[in-house]
């Protein structure tokens, strides 16, 4: 298994090109021209944090490919201080998608068939805290609202697109020393600078990353042993050591990890990383902030989420589904009432539908009671993680794949029960869920 998931990580690597151009939204028509999603090959950040002005910024470089003729599409939340396209000094601007679904960036140039180059900079303000003790700052996802992926703290690309970056983080004006937790390389190279390194199949949606003042959390490492022979090193940490007991949270992600081993093979990514803050939790590769109630769930979406991934907003529900029937004991039902459009938002959507986790998880246990002569769900989402290992898919290709798994078509039960119209809609599922809460800029502020 060892040798086989250093081959498909190998192969994924190679191919993340062409799965991130077919998997490219389509371009759309404005004023002087069109809008086109590019296919991000490089980006490298800068990341300054300023003690004695109390300010920081990105600086982006980025390496594209455009395929068709057009302005390029990317995002930042942010409006960029400055843009520079292939040496030239240029403007970006925001627009809406053409059904208003959602907001993206556009280099306000156009550019040719081919590969080129921007530098784009853009204050940091998002999630950043200066106090006394420094400055602390995270990158944190949520799945559920517009625009939080990584867009929300520098210029990146969405799902579809996989690729290499690199982080240069600095702080300036104090002799505090930092700690940074992430699921990337990071290596300290003295004099509170980082790099840290990403691997080539990462997307906006896959990056944990948290800035502190060293000493300001409390944490444990050690390695757990992979089924396929590895050592996996492990870090948990918390901002409040008497609250929570780092040594049971230790216990229970050593059950969580073999639990999930043993239904869908070895851990997919080199480490785990978890922050228990005490909340509802967000997914990333291998990592996640998290509650104790929600690790599980967190845990399993490095599997899916975070191992099969969505490509888009409308195949965002899929993981959230499985991983909630998981939650409920892998329940299974034989009939199923209602519908739902988590298959059939606006094309450009972002977000992942929340009736993922209610009616999602009824869906799963449906189709595991329609399966179950033929072994249920988990011996598909096993396969799924063989073949589909890092490579984002639409939901159309799941439901290919999973009719080419059991030899049957289920695209009537799919279309029935997820791709409903707007006006068949009904409601599933109402307020947060307890594994993934929408938490407010300011409730996330106070996890830092």
């Amino acid at each position: 298994m060892k040798f086989f998931l250093l081959g498909l990580l190998i192969s994924t690597c190679a191919l993340a090109e062409k799965n991130d151009l077919s998997h490219r939204p389509r371009s759309f028509l404005l004023s002087g021209g069109k809008a086109v999603f590019v296919d991000f090959l490089e980006a490298n950040y800068k990341i300054s944090y300023n003690l004695n002005s109390r300010s920081a910024q990105v600086t982006a470089t980025i390496k594209f490919d455009a395929p068709e003729a057009g302005f390029p599409v990317y995002d930042s939340e942010e409006d960029a201080m400055s843009v520079m396209l292939d040496g030239e000094v240029v403007r970006e601007k925001q627009i809406k998608t053409p059904s208003r679904e959602t907001k993206v960036r556009m280099i306000n140039k156009q550019v040719a068939v081919g590969t080129h180059t921007a530098v784009i900079t853009v204050p940091l303000n998002a999630l950043i805290e200066w106090g006394r003790d420094g400055v602390r700052n995270a990158f944190w996802n949520s799945d559920l609202m517009d625009r939080r992926f990584l867009e929300r703290y520098m210029p990146a690309s969405f799902e579809y697109d996989q690729v290499k970056m690199n982080f240069e983080v600095e702080f300036i004006g104090t002799k505090t020393k930092y700690k940074i937790y992430s699921n990337g390389n990071v290596v300290d190279n003295g004099n509170n600078t980082f790099s840290i390194s990403y691997p080539e199949y990462f997307n906006v949606s896959s990056v944990f990353y948290h800035a502190l003042p060293r000493g300001a959390s409390d944490e444990v490492e050690f390695t757990l042993k992979s089924v396929d022979g590895r050592d996996v090193p492990v870090t948990i940490y918390v901002m409040k050591p008497e609250v929570l007991d780092v040594d049971t949270l230790k216990m229970r992600t050593t059950q969580i990890f073999h639990e999930l081993e043993g239904d869908y093979g070895a851990w997919p990514h080199p480490s785990l990383t978890i922050y228990n803050a005490g909340r509802g939790g967000m997914e990333y590769h291998g990592a996640t902030i998290t509650s104790t109630s929600a690790l599980g769930h967190e845990m399993f979406h490095s599997y899916f989420a975070r191992g099969v991934m969505p490509a888009n907003g409308n195949a965002g529900w899929l993981d959230e589904a499985l991983a909630s029937w998981r939650d409920k004991g892998y329940n299974t039902t034989y009939e199923l009432a209602g519908v739902s459009r988590m298959s059939n938002q606006f094309y450009y959507t972002r977000t992942t539908d929340s009736s993922a986790y209610v009616f999602g998880e009824r869906f799963m246990s449906y189709m595991d009671g329609k399966l179950k002569t033929k072994g249920g769900l988990k011996p598909f989402m096993r396969h799924m993680l063989e073949k589909r290992l890092f490579a984002p898919l639409f939901v159309e290709e799941f439901i290919k794949e999973m009719s080419e798994f059991y030899g049957e078509s289920l695209e009537a039960d799919f279309k029935k029960f997820t791709f409903g119209t707007k006006n068949s809609f009904q409601k599933s599922f109402s307020g947060d869920h307890p594994m993934h809460q929408k938490m407010s800029l300011e409730e996330l502020q106070k996890l830092l």
